[in-house]
């Protein structure tokens, strides 16, 4: 079975149809899902990301994105994958900047590790450098520039660097 998974959770997933009937008037249907609704604690929410935002590290996430999250959120991060479409789901678009704008680091991290129905949790399926590598990668599908990679960086697959 395909699991999607990271910004699943980053919206409200209703199936089309299901906003309009959660009592929104007819002139506000149009208006966005409500944001992740799960609590987060706020020591989740100021956990810094040790991997340094680096075109390696980008790169990696993208190869855990293509693999565990594209069906669902698409290939490009749209939030139009197949799987999406299938269950109707609505996906937030990562491409837009201000998609994860309001989101630490730490909370995507959570959020991934948590999931939420009908996202898995990644919680043992995912290493932990690969959800920092992926939360990377999603801040890079929003328009924000890695920096460039040491060759160590680029060359250690698990590199993580600790903010001194």
């Amino acid at each position: 079975m395909v699991f999607c998974m990271a910004g699943a959770t980053f919206s409200a997933q209703e199936k089309k149809g299901e906003a309009q009937s959660s009592g929104a008037s007819s002139s506000t249907a149009a208006t966005p899902s409500p944001v992740h609704d799960t609590i987060i604690s706020p020591e989740d929410a100021a956990r810094k990301n040790p991997i340094k935002f680096t075109d390696a590290s980008v790169d990696r996430g993208k190869k855990v994105y293509k693999t565990q999250c594209a069906v669902c959120h698409g290939e490009t991060g749209d939030g139009k994958g197949d799987l999406a479409k299938e269950m109707t789901l609505t996906l937030p678009d990562f491409t837009k900047p201000d998609a994860l704008a309001k989101r630490t680091d730490g909370e995507l991290f959570a959020i991934i590790g948590m999931g939420k129905d009908p996202m898995p949790s990644q919680k043992g399926r995912m290493t932990e450098p690969q959800v920092w590598n992926l939360v990377n990668y999603l801040r890079a599908l929003g328009g924000k520039a890695p920096g460039k990679s040491t060759a160590k960086e680029a060359a250690d697959e698990n590199v993580i660097l600790v903010p001194q």
